[in-house]
């Protein structure tokens, strides 16, 4: 066997190899016919219309709302020992006396007050126009990362991107 013998059949094999390797990639997008469109019927107008996601929709407002915390009495039982022990320090008699019950009651509220906005919290109430109609308000702790005009959609009571 000679040199151009050899080299035209090492040349022929890289041949049928590259065609393969063409074919086996045409493949792999669809038929080398053209016989698959993607699923698409391209002799009759497509008559799929995109469903709207129920949970989709566009943020339209961020309210930060303050909330109330709760109460346990605890502050309300200190105030009104403070505030006893700062009203006996006044007056004497009965005028002691009247001193210490309003030094309790004053104590006791102002101790409850305390209280309340030591627990109390912001929390921002998210208002989203549906893209299946309606409005939806969701609360969350914090509205890090969103804005008016995001499109989220709403999972529960959390908010993600799409």
């Amino acid at each position: 066997m000679n040199q151009s013998n050899k080299t035209t059949r090492w040349e022929r094999w890289v041949a049928v190899g590259l065609m393969s390797a063409c074919a086996v990639s045409l493949q792999a997008c669809g038929d080398v016919d053209g016989s698959n469109t993607g699923g698409v019927d391209e002799t009759s107008p497509s008559t799929e219309v995109a469903e709207a996601c129920s949970s989709c929709g566009t943020i339209t407002a961020i309210t930060p709302v303050k909330v109330d915390g709760e109460t346990t009495g605890a502050g309300a039982v200190a105030g009104a020992i403070i505030g006893g022990v700062v009203g006996h320090q006044f007056g004497s008699g009965s005028g002691n006396d009247a001193a210490t019950a309003a030094g309790a009651v004053g104590g006791a509220v102002a101790g409850n007050e305390v209280e309340k906005r030591r627990n109390s919290s912001m929390v921002y109430q998210v208002t989203i126009d549906m893209e299946s109609g309606g409005d939806r308000t969701v609360s969350l702790a914090s509205a890090t990362g969103f804005s008016v005009g995001d499109e989220v959609q709403v999972s529960g009571d959390r908010l993600v991107h799409i």
